[in-house]
């Protein structure tokens, strides 16, 4: 039925009159500062969906162009209510409005609360702010006085990027601690903050505290959402929050936030909550991921504050990696967080018994043995009727009573910190529900592990003065991720134990670190986020990919830098001491009390500005090792890469074996397949070693690398491939019309859609002299992935890269003919743990000759150990200027190593018939057996000043000749006096097993006189 014009006259004028009567209620009850930020068009919005709030359930939505406003009613978890709609979006701006006076519905006795968002966008055009010469002059001066190295140049281009509304809202003195807490954020991942206290908060209306920070590489998604929900949970109430992103697409994207807090129900900050365990949380905020059981049973329902909710999802992570090898089905990680959700009342105990061993304002060993005690019983005493859970959830709890207990020091309650980092005694391996000597036969000297932003980590040393590189392995995807979880433990253990056979050569023994970061797939979002920013800008579709293949690329670089720059960082705080011992960092509990030197090298995904960057923070911080920390430095080092240093020695091994099996390399053609491509460090110095030292004589047949695989039943044109090298390029950019007849290359970059559920990879394939495009099915590619070089026949293999396990007890057979011969005659493990040791001894047992990894690839080890060696005698000055002349004495000396140990193996195994790994193994006992049965000795006695005595001159002929002729002075001067010993015992003990052999072993102490002679 039509309305009458009376009618609509009518409506129309209700309509005014209650639009008039909420404008103006607007005015009257909203803050000034509400219009200024709001404006006039956004004012009239706000009235008209104020009209009809009441049927919005008082809660509306207005969204803009560029942002959105959201009305709804106060409270304290309003802003919490708030956030939560726009998790996904990147917001540089967030204020919130109260009414002075509750909303003008009668029913409803709460003041309204109206928030204004601003998104970021991209390339925003905005007007830059231009800040007056004087009141700049002004500014300058109260800068300076924090960073003396500001100018006024850098102070106007910071005030030009940030947003103007974000300036507008701040005082000078909040201006000028936002301007430091920016600078300060651009070199440090630590959340830069200040506090302010207003004492005259209820007078002044102001927050009673104010919080300006500035952090770097904060994710878009959800981190305000997070925030204010931290806040919330602390009994807080955010009044005033503003933000803005600084270069918001970049790596160096940094986020400036101005945050006016009261204690909620009219209470000041202080009187609401523990400010000190505040400010902890807040500084963590960004590194510990939500786990929702975890927060859902212990967090959300205030049973234990933020900070113990991290450590209790840490202990997840540990509890996980040792049970995971009982049973990983039945230790999952979903089980091991089940398990102490399940009974939070032995959690807490958990938890309040590592708080009495390690909180430095309330430590008490006795209440914490008290505690223990009393957990242990009802541990003991767990009885459901469920027997199999019972029994999983007992060695739950009793691993983590382990890790309390075995925990010698913590940063955790350091106030601002990166990652939790703990350094355990290694009697956690005997709490172990299973047999401890099968999975890890030798306790270790030294464990660490450290959860910070989306990785894990260890390190573990098998002795005190140890050296090892650093391992981040970096899944592709979440499913990877999820396979390689469990066993990042095992994976840091089996590297150092290898290694530590591995340096039998050198004074420092086996360490290993292992970093596990989880696949950038978890920040798609924040690329969903940018890419939508784009679009909103209108900008063009080729410029879009362009500009989100840069972002994707930055972001996954920068999301590994910054888990490793966070592990050292957690790592260096709890080593770094005085001479006896003593900690630097402050608000630690330390039950070790002994110093601890650690010596890191290079390994899978570390590249040259993050060595750079550990070699300069450790010297930052005077650390005893200083640039020493870190091996491999590209400009006062000598970097693995550019000198192909572990691949020299892996060719030395290859030439001896293939010299034994009857080729010589030199003027016999042999063939030969590898793992590993031209842009990697050992497969991509072995391919130029081939072409340097063998160019008519090697048949390189097949490749594989991240890229794709390749094969020629000619030979790859080594040429070609020490060009790609040189380029650093994968296989994938071989060109394919160099193969020979027969030949192909699987591009595994280069995809075809079929369907949404189906890709095909491009296969080139050398046809009747032609090549022919192939689109290969998902399983047709992956067939040829796991199968080309292992299939392939070779005289010699050599895993040069690759994960962990690659060969293994389930899978060993694809190394197999259809004869059931191994497909190569010999190995040489350039890559760690290739072969699992149930494939070595399968394969050996049909005859082939495999040269271990512990012995194949020790010439990294050997030249990091002359790297430190140099580091702790020479200054960078001096160093750079022998460089030349010293890198060509390390390689010598790598050469002169492994060919002992090569001759020796192979001698050993013509004589004996053992298997080469075995004899490897007893190379390297029989070796560190002398060799620390020696340091006992020498750690009884006090070294000679004299230079002539027999154990100096050991001392001396170790070191490179031109430190011998140059600075023997600094030799006897500047090396500590362990690492002395360290050198003249191993130097003596690796000098008699290669020149006596395996079956001399009389006890070194007592013909020591006779050695030295």
């Amino acid at each position: 039925m039509a309305v009458s014009k009376e009618q609509r006259e009518s409506d129309l004028k209700k309509e005014i009159k209650q639009f008039e009567e909420f404008y103006l209620w607007l005015e009257e009850h909203m803050p000034p500062k509400f219009f200024d930020e709001v404006g006039h068009e956004n004012v009239m919005l706000v009235a008209h969906n104020l009209m009809d709030f009441n049927l919005q359930g008082y809660f509306s939505n207005i969204r803009l162009p560029k942002g959105a406003i959201v009305l709804c009613l106060d409270s304290p978890d309003a802003d919490l209510r708030i956030l939560k709609h726009y998790r996904k979006y990147g917001i540089k701006n967030y204020r919130a409005f109260v009414s002075n006076s509750p909303t003008p519905f009668p029913q409803i006795k709460q003041p309204l609360r109206i928030a204004v968002i601003l998104f970021t966008q991209y390339l925003e055009k905005q007007k830059k702010e231009r800040v007056p010469e004087k009141e700049l002059h002004a500014i300058l001066q109260l800068v300076q006085e924090r960073n003396p190295e500001m100018n006024q140049e850098n102070v106007q281009q910071i005030i030009e990027s940030m947003n103007p509304r974000f300036i507008r809202s701040l005082n000078q003195d909040r201006f000028i601690l936002a301007l430091d807490m920016y600078y300060r954020a651009k070199t440090r991942d630590l959340c830069q903050y200040e506090v302010r206290y207003n004492e005259d908060w209820k007078e002044t209306e102001s927050p009673s505290m104010q919080i300006v920070l500035a952090w770097r590489h904060v994710p878009k998604h959800d981190f305000l959402y997070r925030l204010a929900k931290m806040i919330h949970r602390h009994g807080l109430v955010m009044q005033k929050v503003n933000s803005t992103y600084i270069d918001p697409y970049s790596k160096d994207s940094i986020i400036l936030i101005s945050l006016g807090i009261h204690g909620s129900n009219g209470k000041a900050a202080w009187e609401a909550t523990n400010v000190k365990d505040f400010l902890q949380e807040l500084a963590t905020i960004k590194y510990f991921e939500e786990q929702r059981e975890v927060e859902k049973v212990f967090v959300d329902t205030h049973l234990v504050r933020g900070n113990i909710g991290n450590l209790i999802k840490t202990m997840v992570s540990f509890i996980h990696q040792l049970l995971v090898h009982q049973d990983p089905n039945i230790y999952s990680f979903a089980n091991i967080q089940e398990g102490l959700c399940r009974h939070p009342e032995l959690t807490l105990l958990l938890t309040e018994a590592f708080e009495q061993k390690f909180d430095p304002e309330q430590a008490d060993l006795n209440k914490y043995e008290a505690l223990k005690e009393k957990l242990v019983s009802l541990v003991d005493k767990l009885d459901t009727g469920q027997e199999t859970n019972d029994t999983r959830r007992k060695n739950i709890f009793k691993q983590g009573i382990s890790f309390v207990d075995n925990v010698l020091k913590t940063n955790f309650y350091r106030n601002n910190k990166t990652a939790f980092s703990f350094r355990l005694s290694p009697s956690c391996l005997e709490a172990l529900p299973y047999d401890r000597a099968e999975k890890f036969p030798e306790l270790p000297f030294g464990l660490f592990f450290i959860k910070g932003f989306s990785f894990i980590g260890f390190h573990i040393r098998f002795v005190d003065l140890a050296r090892g590189g650093v391992r981040t392995v970096y899944p592709e995807k979440i499913e990877q991720y999820q396979i390689e979880r469990n066993n990042v433990f095992a994976e840091c253990y089996g590297l150092a134990f290898t290694q530590q056979k591995k340096n039998k050569d050198i004074p420092e023994g086996g360490a290993k670190a292992v970093i596990l970061l989880e696949p950038y797939e978890r920040l798609k979002i924040e690329e969903e986020i940018f890419a939508r920013e784009l679009q909103e800008a209108d900008v063009p579709e080729e410029q879009l990919e362009v500009e989100l293949k840069t972002f994707h690329i930055e972001q996954k670089r920068e999301n590994l830098y910054q888990a490793q720059r966070s592990f050292v960082e957690a790592l260096l705080i709890l080593i770094n001491c005085e001479e006896d011992g003593t900690l630097r960092a402050k608000d630690i509990v330390d039950y070790y009390q002994q110093p601890e030197y650690i010596y890191l090298g290079p390994d899978e995904n570390m590249f040259n500005e993050m060595i750079e960057w550990i070699s300069a923070y450790s010297q930052f911080h005077n650390y005893k090792p200083g640039r020493s920390f870190i091996s491999s430095k590209p400009g006062a080092g000598i970097n693995h890469k550019e000198f192909g240093v572990t691949s020299f020695g892996v060719n030395v091994y290859m030439e001896e074996l293939l010299k034994f099996i009857g080729i010589d390399p030199r003027k016999n053609p042999f063939t030969i397949k590898m793992t590993g491509g031209p842009d990697g460090d050992v497969a991509g110095n072995q391919i130029f070693n081939l072409y340097r030292f063998y160019p008519k004589t090697a048949h390189l047949l097949a490749l594989i690398d991240g890229s794709g695989t390749i094969f020629d039943p000619e030979g790859l044109d080594l040429a070609i491939l020490v060009d790609l090298f040189k380029e650093a390029k994968p296989i994938r950019f071989y060109p394919a019309e160099k193969l020979h007849e027969g030949g192909f290359l699987v591009d595994t970059r280069k995809k075809k859609e079929e369907s949404a559920y189906a890709q095909k990879s491009l296969c080139l394939r050398k046809q009747n002299g032609k090549v022919v495009e192939d689109w290969l099915s998902g399983s047709d590619m992956n067939y040829l992935l796991r199968h080309n070089v292992h299939q392939t026949k070779t005289d010699v293999f050599i895993p040069a890269g690759g994960r962990p396990r690659t060969l293994n007890d389930q899978n060993w057979q694809e190394f197999l003919d259809e004869t059931g011969k191994p497909t190569s005659k010999a190995i040489v493990e350039g890559a760690n743990l290739y072969l699992t040791p149930w494939a070595r001894r399968s394969l050996e047992k049909l005859g082939l000759l495999i040269i271990k990894d512990s012995s194949a690839n020790k010439g990294g080890v050997i030249c990091s150990s002359f790297e430190v060696l140099a580091g702790l005698t020479l200054s960078e000055e001096e160093f750079l200027q022998i460089k030349e002349e010293y890198v060509q004495e390390v390689l010598q000396i790598i050469d002169d190593r492994s060919r002992d140990e090569a001759q020796l193996l192979l001698e050993t195994h013509r004589n004996s018939g053992a298997f080469l790994t075995d004899i490897s193994e007893w190379i390297s006992q029989r070796i560190n057996s002398y060799m620390y049965e020696l340091l006992r000795y020498l750690e009884t006695i006090e070294l000679s000043k004299d230079p002539n005595d027999p154990l100096i001159q050991t001392l001396i002929r170790y070191c490179p000749k031109i430190l011998q002729t140059r600075y023997q002075e600094r030799i006897l001067t500047e090396l500590p006096e362990i690492h002395k010993k360290a050198i003249i015992a191993c130097a003596i003990a690796s000098r008699l097993v290669y020149k006596r052999g395996l079956e001399w072993s009389p006890t070194l102490v007592d013909v020591l006189p006779l050695i030295l002679e």
